[in-house]
């Protein structure tokens, strides 16, 4: 069969139709595949350069972020953040840029507000990155959120750190995690960073590394990182604050501190606010120590503000700027805030106490932490060194000085132990160099004072140890050259030190060296002794010296009240009871009681378990017997004395007024001449008063005037004869010779006493009344006045002076001098005598 379609004509037009629409198409087809082949590769091409320009950024990035300074981190961060303009959503940029900001803030302080903005972007991402992650934990630590870093950073490290810009940088937060931890293990986070150093070039580790080696206590490894460091950076501003505040740290180079820290704070260079802090905090400290104080608690105040909470070391250096003001309050304030381990916190709380002069309490709680602690050891030994326990504080600070070498207040205190406990001439020589070098050093004046105090007794203490009693002229005298220079440190210290408490008592103690050449000196030693307690009203022993020489000038009202608090505090010595005793009899003697208080048993007792001597306290106890008119018991404490010490003049005395108590005249009289036939012819002055007082009681009136008389030109020429004596003889003896008719040398009396104790009123009164007896009106009346000026309290002084007013006829000054002694006097054994005044002049 034949298929009628091939036996149809052809269309050859239609063919070649055909045959072009095919070509047509064909070459449409090739025009659009190469169309689509030249777009992908357009495309393809575009992508690659995308790529490199965002792999460009990202190298940029990583060299910047290697460099480390605060420009180089700025400029990357502004490089980055053009980046991101081009490459949007790019989450390595984002990345990058959240890690830069983050660094920027937790290490320099800078550009919070971007940091958290930059952290915030990251929340826009489809899948988290290494670098923004890292981002997150610096910014917990930062905000001091240092459980939540702690929890993210593990992740973190599980990451791929292979597009990273700062790809092995999670050790460094972990080192700042190490730093702000007060609890963290600081030679594993040393061990873990140094073992990164071979693969990692930048700064900032070093930085790290350096500032572990501070916060663990070894400043040489620190200082010798921090070398390397700038070796690698010489523009990295960082590091040179932190060498100007290692330096203040350890109190050393102090002049290179202040250049450095002064070229830093000018206008030439700018500086990142943490770097700032530092240089703002050596520069204080320089000045702390320097004894501009305002000013540089000032500059400290300024830094203490930008430091972060993990630069636990800066905030310590400014917190012992703070206790080397002796400003407790800010202290406190600061030990709050620095988040300090529980034991660092104690320590320095128990710095505080010790910069505030609570000694004893500073003592206290150190004994209470780890005594391993180096600023415990150095606490203790400074303590003590304080309380002049010179031989404890020795062990102490040989540790300090190991633990913490180079600190100048060890020095100074080491010198001070040396001068009491070692080479006098070689302490002295260390304390004139320090004095020279550091003079605002602590302590620094006032050890070189007392070097020069023991250089000046030295010859004397050896000439003490070998004395020949025989041969009073071979007696050496202070180093007069060694005690004005010793005068001079002290007022130095007084002028340079914050608490010069030590200096001003020992300024009061060579004062009183002169008392007996110029008596007119005793308001001034009582001037410098309340300038020593108010200096350091905590230490105790500053109180109780003030108290006992009121005793000791038998200002006898002032002195118990001063005692009757002094006895209540810590630490104070058996002394204290003991004069309160001492105080209580005299005011038996001076009428001024007419028994004793009922504490005075009590503070025997105390004096006992102080560890006061006992023949002290056998001499106190049988005066009190005598009093309590028990002269046989008092015979029994004090004959045992009299027998082991047949030259014990104060014993010899009351075994004679307790033979007289007995009536036994005949064996007090043998016992008042045994002692004339044994002491030295000067030191029998009271021995005559218990001659006179046998003869007055016999009714032999001259010779006991005469016997009196000649006491007192011994007694009152004896250089230890105490004013309590002085005055009490003085009284005495004008009253034997007033009674044999003896007006002119009682009145002599009068005038030595008040030449020898001026400043006290009772001596004024007992030299008017001698005067009142010579019928010298106008003398009289200046003395008693004298009297009432130097003691308004004083009952006798008024009465005195009414009987002066009552020579001139005027009965209405007399009346008030009469009234306001019977009103001070009230209660007193002599209360009926300014009555029997009064009621003479017709008012009662």
């Amino acid at each position: 069969m034949v298929d009628p379609l091939l036996n149809q004509p052809r269309d050859l037009i239609g063919d070649i139709h055909a045959q072009q629409r095919r070509k047509l198409f064909r070459r449409v087809a090739l025009g659009v595949a190469l169309f689509v082949v030249l777009l992908l590769i357009a495309v393809a091409l575009k992508f690659l350069a995308d790529r490199r320009d965002r792999d460009t950024c990202l190298s940029d990035a990583t060299e910047g972020f290697a460099l480390g300074t605060s420009a180089e981190l700025a400029s990357v961060a502004t490089e980055l953040e053009g980046c991101i303009t081009t490459h949007p959503d790019d989450p390595l940029l984002i990345g990058a840029l959240a890690l830069t900001r983050a660094q920027l803030l937790a290490e320099f302080g800078e550009f919070e507000v971007e940091t958290r903005d930059a952290v915030a972007a990251l929340d826009g991402l489809e899948a988290p990155v290494h670098d923004g992650e890292l981002a997150r934990v610096m910014l917990d630590l930062d905000d001091g959120e240092l459980a939540a870093a702690r929890e993210r950073l593990p992740a973190v490290e599980s990451m791929d750190d292979s597009r990273s810009i700062a790809p092995n940088h999670e050790v460094w937060v972990g080192g700042m995690l190490a730093i702000a931890d007060p609890e963290a293990d600081l030679d594993k986070a040393i061990d873990t960073i140094a073992a990164t150093l071979p693969e990692d070039s930048s700064i900032s580790i070093r930085r790290l590394l350096a500032t572990l080696h501070m916060h663990a206590g070894d400043p040489s490894a620190a200082l010798a990182q921090l070398d390397d460091a700038r070796s690698r950076s010489q523009t990295h501003l960082g590091l040179a604050a932190d060498e100007a505040l290692y330096n203040a740290l350890l109190r050393q180079k102090l002049a290179g501190v202040a250049d450095v820290a002064d070229q830093l704070l000018g206008d030439d260079f700018e500086l990142a606010q943490r770097d700032r802090a530092h240089a703002l905090l050596a520069r204080g400290v320089v000045r702390v120590q320097s004894g501009e104080i305002e000013a540089g608690m000032k500059l400290v105040d300024q830094a203490w503000a930008a430091l972060p909470g993990w630069d636990k070391l800066s905030r310590t250096l400014a917190l012992e700027m703070a206790m080397e003001a002796s400003d407790g309050e800010r202290a406190r304030t600061w030990i709050d805030e620095a988040g300090l381990r529980a034991s660092e916190s104690e320590i320095y709380e128990a710095w505080v106490k010790l910069v505030e002069g609570d000694v004893m309490a500073a003592l206290a709680d150190l004994a209470k932490l780890p005594q391993e602690h180096p600023r415990v050891a150095l606490l203790q030994g400074l303590a003590l060194v304080e309380q002049n326990r010179f031989a404890e504080a020795q062990p102490w600070l040989e540790r300090a000085d190991k633990l913490i070498p180079g600190r100048v207040d060890v020095e100074v205190a080491r010198a001070r132990v040396e001068v009491h406990t070692g080479d006098t001439e070689a302490a002295r020589r260390k304390l004139e160099a320090l004095a020279e070098e550091e003079p605002f050093a602590p302590r620094a004046w006032t050890g070189l004072g007392e070097a020069n105090l023991a250089v000046a007794y030295r010859d004397v203490e050896a000439d003490g140890a070998n004395a020949n009693p025989g041969n009073k002229s071979a007696k050496a005298k202070p180093d007069a050259g060694a005690l004005r220079e010793a005068r001079r440190a002290f007022k130095q210290a007084t002028e340079r030190e914050r608490m010069p408490a030590e200096a001003y008592l020992h300024l009061a103690e060579l004062t009183d060296a002169k008392r007996r050449e110029d008596p007119k000196l005793v308001p001034e030693v009582l001037e410098l002794l309340a300038k020593a307690v108010a200096a350091n009203p905590k230490l105790p022993r500053y109180a109780e010296r003030e108290a006992l020489y009121l005793a000791e000038l038998s200002f006898r009202a002032p002195a118990i009240a001063k005692l009757e608090v002094v006895l209540e505090l810590p630490g104070t010595s058996a002394k204290v009871p003991l004069a309160l005793a001492e105080l209580a009899l005299d005011q038996i003697e001076f009428d001024e009681r007419d028994a004793l208080p009922e504490a005075f048993d009590a503070w025997l007792e105390e004096a006992k378990e102080r560890g006061a001597p006992a023949r002290e306290l056998d001499v106190l106890a049988a005066r009190a017997l005598l009093e309590r008119d028990q002269p046989k018991d008092a015979l029994a404490k004090l004959e045992p004395l009299l027998n082991a010490n047949e030259k014990d003049i104060e014993v010899r005395v009351y075994v004679v007024s307790a033979h007289m108590d007995l009536r036994d005249r005949d064996t007090a009289l043998a016992t008042v001449k045994r002692g004339l036939g044994i002491l030295d012819n000067e030191r029998k002055g009271r021995i005559y008063f218990e001659w006179a007082n046998i003869m007055s009681r016999g009714g032999k009136r001259r010779p006991a005037a005469n016997y009196a008389n000649s006491g007192w030109k011994k007694l009152s020429s004896q250089p230890d004869t105490s004013v309590a004596e002085l005055l009490i003889y003085a009284a005495e003896a004008i009253r034997l010779l007033n009674r044999d008719k003896q007006p002119k040398p009682a009145a002599s009396i009068g005038r030595d006493v008040t030449g020898l104790v001026p400043f006290h009123s009772d001596a004024w009164v007992i030299r008017a009344n001698a005067e009142i007896r010579t019928n010298r009106g106008s003398d009289a009346k200046a003395s008693a006045e004298k009297a009432v000026e130097l003691d308004e309290n004083n009952p006798r002084a008024h009465e005195v002076l009414g009987q002066v007013w009552l020579r001139f006829g005027r009965k209405d000054r007399a009346k008030d001098s009469f009234e306001r002694a019977l009103e001070l006097g009230e209660g007193t054994p002599a209360e009926k005598d300014y009555k029997k005044s009064l009621n003479g002049l017709g008012t009662l």
